[in-house]
């Protein structure tokens, strides 16, 4: 089947009507939030799809913080939606879900202090959500696709629809504005928007080629003593994301100025020294790399 007529069948099948995009689901995430405010005010024009615009968790945003009481986009698994409680990302996580019950698709966006470049993380694997990001991919030269399926600290807000992207941009940091980044990223959802919207018997953004996609495998700890770490990532990796790591790479640098090298088989590195991942015990990710 041509991905002309992979396409038409996906979004027939699936009857795609109702987008929704979400920013600020982090509330130092400034972006994504803004660009939800702006669209607020300017909806983007579309002749098939409806489109509603969320501003993830409010209250973080107006305080600045990443969250309130626990990471948002970790508060959608059964158990944090299933019982009252006094945490109010739990409680926004419902009010959440309930907005997007009849959502067909979402995009989800968010910044890093990674050197991410433009990243399409994929936490859904299904047709029109792998072709959607494989259509960004090829679109726009900078854009990577990066799929992480499973997460042991709870499900990503993306587990309560059928179909969706989420857009990582980084490296920028948290709590600020970046012209660079915040117009490049409306590029990207633009485009992701116009796909979407598209009629069935001109879709242009059809292609039979073949992308690149990371899969993430692991997650690496900093070096620790008392719960601390006790090591920096390693000059030679920092801002070195998608790069491959090979036995004997520096992967730390110890507080004394110690290297310590990295041990195992090649895999590509992601998240390198994300400020939000170090409560998390995390240093960075390792990848798979493999072709769609």
């Amino acid at each position: 089947m041509s991905a002309t007529s992979l396409f038409k069948n996906i979004k027939e099948n699936f009857m795609l009507k109702r987008v929704v995009i979400t920013g600020g689901v982090h509330g130092n995430e400034l972006t994504g939030a803004f660009l939800v405010k702006k669209w607020q005010k300017e909806p983007l024009e579309t002749k098939n799809i409806k489109i509603e615009y969320l501003l993830g968790n409010p209250k973080a945003f107006k305080e600045c913080r990443r969250y309130i009481d626990y990471d948002l986009n970790r508060s959608f698994s059964k158990n944090a939606l299933s019982k009252d409680s006094s945490n109010y990302e739990f409680e926004r996580a419902k009010v959440l879900k309930e907005r997007l019950k009849s959502c067909d698709f979402l995009i989800d966006i968010h910044t890093t202090t990674a050197n991410m470049g433009m990243t399409i993380v994929l936490s859904k694997d299904d047709p029109l959500s792998n072709l959607i990001a494989k259509k960004l991919s090829l679109e726009f030269d900078d854009v990577k696709i990066l799929r992480w399926f499973s997460n042991s600290e709870g499900d990503f807000i993306n587990s309560t629809v059928p179909h969706s992207i989420t857009l990582e941009a980084g490296a920028i940091c948290q709590g600020v504005l970046e012209p660079k980044i915040f117009f490049r990223c409306e590029e990207i959802v633009k485009k992701a928007v116009e796909i979407l919207d598209s009629d069935m018997e001109i879709n242009k953004f059809a292609t039979d080629k073949s992308v690149e996609v990371y899969d993430i495998v692991k997650t690496v700890d900093f070096p620790r003593e008392e719960n601390e770490p006790k090591a920096m990532i390693h000059p030679n990796l920092l801002g070195k994301d998608y790069s491959q790591l090979k036995n004997g790479d520096p992967i730390f640098i110890t507080l004394e100025g110690e290297t310590i090298v990295y041990n195992g088989e090649p895999l590509y590195a992601v998240f390198i020294n994300e400020a939000a991942y170090y409560e998390k015990k995390i240093a960075f990710c390792l990848c798979k790399k493999s072709n769609i």
